[in-house]
């Protein structure tokens, strides 16, 4: 009997054992953020080699050996959790997504870097910062997101062009706008014509109008020349690198659909006179009241409407153990509070990737689009709706006797809207494909062959009354752009040391081939094509090409996480220079010290990451034209017979812009990494600015274009970011960020013009000569007489005289120097409030300094003139011995015809904050969403914006302060505005769905 007891008792301790050598655990993952499982979650044993991983449906099984008593889950983008096992057999976890663990991974040239241990001046707008954002193309998403970044619109009109500064401006006539690079393949910039056919002006057209928002991870915007050197003679203006959105290895399938609608309307207006208002007006000034019609027209009324926009988005994403997707496709439509402006759009995307093998790693990104966008006259003209809506009088009527249109005024806006036909029609193909293959362990090859390939078809049509016999034209562009680049990147740590090398070789190519057709004398409105014309005019076709050449290197070197230095170089060869001009070479050397990671520094203080770094390079901009140093012949009939005359001088010399740059910056992270401050002083000088300058008049050229200027840009870019309130359900984050800017023109060429104390400049207006480039000044400054005000005893308008003295001889005034456009600061700031599913955004941007030339205020303040324009209520406010503070001279006055002429009366600030967004939403409970069995996630929400404006007198004066009419890639912002029609104010409904 003892020795059966004694065989139990060794049976059961042996069981014992075996269960303590030994267990299954088992379990779901899921996201914490939409209640999904999660694929692909690491689960390991603490202070183990013994671990697994989720399977498609989030499930795990793990076999726990003795001694093991904690599990670890890990996943990318998410907080990771440690679960003590005792006893359980069945533990399941929700991750929650860890925010800043997915920002310490940034997008750099040709690669990606750790936030923290990047030397490079990067900031990144995350697809969170405009999420859902009624906007045509992304670069209005960047108004106010990133430290030393500009954005702003040329227009309100749907289809202008969205103007985008990085720290300044480098050049006077070349562009000013930064590289867009869109998945390895810098954008194709010339997406338009920028000349259109007769009679058809319309504002500039949008280069990134063709691409969706939706489709948008993040921008990336570089911005020191440590982080543009390598994209050499194209970084001077920085780069910013769009990422389009991909699926996930091991993730489920997952479809999104979005949907919004809205409605707008202009977000200020001038207020012109109405009937009797005018008509008072005229007979003050002597015109016969009898001659005044019986009731006037409201040409206001007459051009606007309810904008409206709808958008439908659609959407799928998920991946295999070895392949990844994303596929989408989004409508757009959007019209204008102006009459016969209108934006259809479509887009559709197609990512992949495959990991073929250990070593091989192959993908594609693809995106195609189709848009057509019905336009109207640009609003410097007179066949802009919005323009004669201002210039129009009262006494003008649209419709004759018999209720038909007639021709009224500058132009009936009616008539426009009927009778001309302005359609802009784009189709983009955009993409690359690329394989990764592992050499060695730490060496890996990439290959990339990019395209963007463009057709842009403008067509304008003005029927009999707008001109005479009815004319017609079509042009049709067409650029193609092909990439090729290779890369060989070397990883290497040894003990405390990491080096990483990259060296690669690029190739690219662009053409353009233009035909334009253009004719008069149409039998039918309804025949539009330029084949029904009875009189050709013109059929013409040109091309263009370029390409560029480049080899490339960076080397980084990394000590202990705690020393890193970078050098990068890259030599350009580009067809558009000369032959001995061709080649450049653009480098930079950067460096960064992490000083939170020294012994000396305190652990568990108030500062938890600190870094200094500093960075100095050089940057090239070669946006001339492709055949700018060529002599260039064009053809001519001469007495009916064909022949060549020397169009263009040949400039052997000419070279592209360059640009040096230094940059010193500050990272830090406080308050257990709550807080977070940037800082960075920056300071540019460019070089070798390309101008026209004039030759002798024996050359039978007026210019020819030289690397003569100079300019000199440097500030501050201050970035705070902190999560203000986490404690609870209720969460408070708020970010801040801010760039200064001061800039100076250093050098011009001795041909120059001279102002009167003897200084260099170079005319920037494009209206007149209100805007200068002068030595030792800021570019873009205006130069004008300085307006004094009304003299309350004589009512005269006075202006500043020599001896500083008020004068009325307007002609006696002295012209002075009276600000520039370039404002001295920009930013924006933004709250969010959470609790549980409601959240609040609220976003302000905001520019201080800088002004903006109303050069319409020539027009509509043209009292003296008012028998063919329009005033607005402001001229009501004239002079009288009862009314001495006024606005206006007296309606007598001799200066009255003077009034209007250029001077500082015309000038405003242009500063201003604005309430740019507002968004309220609700995020449907997942465990409501979960009853469905088919929804994943449900968000609505209402969204406004441009709901308003805190501003100077510009807005005051019935301008929005913002847009510009000057505001294109060749008018640098020089901040003229000739009734340029105001940002939209909108109010936005929707509704996201994730399934």
């Amino acid at each position: 009997m003892k020795k059966i007891l004694l065989l139990g008792l060794a049976i059961l301790l042996a069981s014992a054992v075996a269960f303590g050598q030994s267990r299954t655990v088992t379990g779901t993952v899921t996201s914490g953020e939409d209640g999904g499982e999660l694929p692909g979650v690491s689960v390991l044993v603490k202070g183990t080699t013994v671990g697994a991983a989720t399977d498609l449906d989030g499930e795990y099984s793990i076999e726990v050996p003795e001694g093991g008593n904690v599990l670890v889950f890990s996943f990318m983008g998410m907080i990771s959790q440690e679960i003590e096992i005792g006893s359980k057999s069945i533990i399941n976890v929700t991750l929650q997504a860890d925010a800043k663990q997915l920002s310490e991974i940034v997008v750099q040239a040709y690669g990606m870097q750790s936030e923290k241990l990047n030397t490079q001046q990067i900031e990144t707008v995350d697809s969170d910062a405009f999420e859902n954002f009624p906007v045509i193309s992304p670069q209005e998403a960047l108004q106010g997101q990133a430290a030393g970044v500009q954005a702003t619109s040329s227009s309100g009109l749907i289809g202008s062009s969205q103007v985008v500064r990085v720290r300044g401006i480098t050049s006077f006539t070349s562009g000013n706008s930064p590289l867009f690079v869109i998945d390895g393949v810098p954008l194709n910039d010339a997406s338009g014509s920028t000349s259109y056919s007769s009679g058809g002006g319309g504002t500039a057209l949008n280069p990134l109008m063709d691409l969706n928002p939706n489709d948008i991870e993040s921008m990336t915007v570089l911005k020191d020349a440590a982080a543009t050197a390598l994209y050499g003679s194209r970084g001077a203006n920085g780069v910013i690198i769009i990422t389009t959105k991909s699926g996930k290895l091991g993730e489920k399938t997952q479809i999104n659909f979005d949907y919004y609608t809205g409605v707008n309307e202009a977000s200020v207006e001038k207020e012109v006179l109405n009937f009797d208002q005018y008509s008072k007006l005229r007979a003050d000034l002597g015109a016969d009241p009898a001659t005044f019609p019986e009731s006037g027209t409201n040409w206001r009324d007459i051009v606007s409407q309810t904008g409206a926009l709808n958008s439908y988005s659609l959407n799928a994403s998920g991946g295999s153990d070895k392949t990844t997707f994303y596929v989408g496709g989004t409508y757009f439509n959007s019209r204008a509070y102006v009459i016969g402006n209108e934006v259809d759009k479509l887009n559709g995307r197609l990512n992949l990737t495959h990991e073929a093998s250990d070593k091989l790693r192959v993908g594609v990104n693809f995106a195609t689009s189709s848009l057509v966008n019905d336009r109207v006259g640009a609003e410097n003209d007179t066949y802009s709706p919005w323009t004669v809506s201002y210039l129009n009088t009262p006494f003008g009527q649209p419709y004759d006797a018999e209720g038909n249109l007639q021709q009224a005024g500058f132009n009936n806006p009616l008539l426009l809207d009927r009778d001309i036909r302005y359609v802009l029609t784009s189709r983009r193909s955009t993409g690359n494909v690329f394989a990764e293959y592992n050499i060695l362990e730490d060496l890996a090859f990439r290959t990339d062959w990019g395209m963007d390939y463009v057709q842009v078809e403008e067509e304008y049509r003005s029927g009999d009354i707008i001109t005479p016999g009815g004319y017609g034209s079509k042009e049709i562009n067409q650029d193609s752009k092909w990439l090729t680049t290779n890369t060989l990147n070397y990883v290497k740590t040894f003990g405390a040391h990491t080096i990483d090398a990259l060296v690669g070789q690029s190739f690219e190519t662009s053409d353009r081939d233009a035909i334009l057709t253009e004719a008069n004398g149409y039998i039918s409105d309804d025949l539009p094509n330029t084949g029904s014309g009875s009189e050709p005019v013109t059929a013409s076709n040109t091309g263009t090409e370029w390409a560029i050449a480049s080899f490339f290197g960076r080397l980084n070197y990394n000590y202990s996480d705690r020393y890193i230095v970078e050098g990068s170089v890259r030599r350009d060869g580009s067809s558009r220079f000369g032959e001995d001009k061709r080649y450049g070479t653009f480098a930079a050397v950067s460096a960064s010290w992490l000083i939170s990671s020294e012994d000396f520094f305190p652990k568990g203080g108030v500062v938890d990451f600190l870094k200094l770094s500093s960075s100095y390079g050089s940057s090239g901009n070669d946006r001339i034209s492709n055949f700018g140093a060529l002599g260039l012949y064009n053809g001519v009939n001469y007495n009916g017979s064909p022949g060549l005359y020397y169009s263009q001088p040949s400039n052997p010399n000419l070279t592209w812009e360059t640009t040096h740059q230094f940059d010193v910056n500050l990272n830090a992270e406080l308050f257990s990494n709550r807080l977070r401050f940037d800082f960075s002083y920056w300071n540019k000088s460019t070089e070798g600015i390309l101008l026209d300058v004039p030759l002798p008049y024996t050359t039978g050229f007026a210019s020819r274009t030289q690397n003569f200027g100079s300019m000199r840009n440097n500030g501050v870019d201050l970035s705070l970011s902190g999560d203000i309130f986490t404690e609870s359900e209720f969460r408070w984050t708020a970010s801040f960020n801010v760039g200064f800017l001061k800039n100076e023109v250093t050098k011009l060429p001795e041909s120059a013009q001279v102002d009167p104390d003897g200084n260099l400049y170079v005319p920037i207006g494009s209206f007149t000569d209100e805007a200068r480039a002068t030595v030792g000044r800021t570019a873009n400054e205006f130069f004008l007489k300085e307006y004094v005000g009304i003299n309350p005893e004589t009512g005269d308008a006075e202006w500043r005289g020599a001896d500083g003295e008020a004068t009325t001889d307007y002609t006696a005034a002295p012209y002075i120097y009276a600000g520039s456009s370039l404002p001295k600061a920009t930013g924006g700031f933004t709250n969010t409030f959470s609790y549980k599913g409601l959240s609040l955004r609220v976003f302000f941007n905001f520019v201080s300094g800088g002004h903006v030339y109303l050069a319409d205020n020539e027009f509509s303040e043209n009292i003296a003139a008012s028998g063919s324009f329009n005033n607005t209520t402001r001229v009501l406010d004239s002079w009288t011995t009862d009314n001495r503070d006024a606005f206006a001279p007296a309606y007598s006055s001799s200066t009255l015809s003077f009034w209007d002429n250029e001077s500082t009366r015309h000038l405003f600030d242009a500063s201003y904050i604005r309430l740019k967004n507002i968004t309220l939403s609700y995020q449907l409970p997942v465990s409501l969403l979960q009853r469905t069995k088919a929804v994943r996630s449900a968000r609505v929400y209402v969204m406004g914006q441009n709901l308003a404006t805190f501003a100077s007198d510009a807005f005051d004066n019935g301008s929005d302060p913002e847009v510009n009419t000057s505001g294109t890639e060749a008018g640098n912002m020089s901040g003229e505005s000739f009734f340029t029609s105001p940002n939209p104010r909108q109010i936005t409904f929707g509704v996201s769905l994730g399934f």
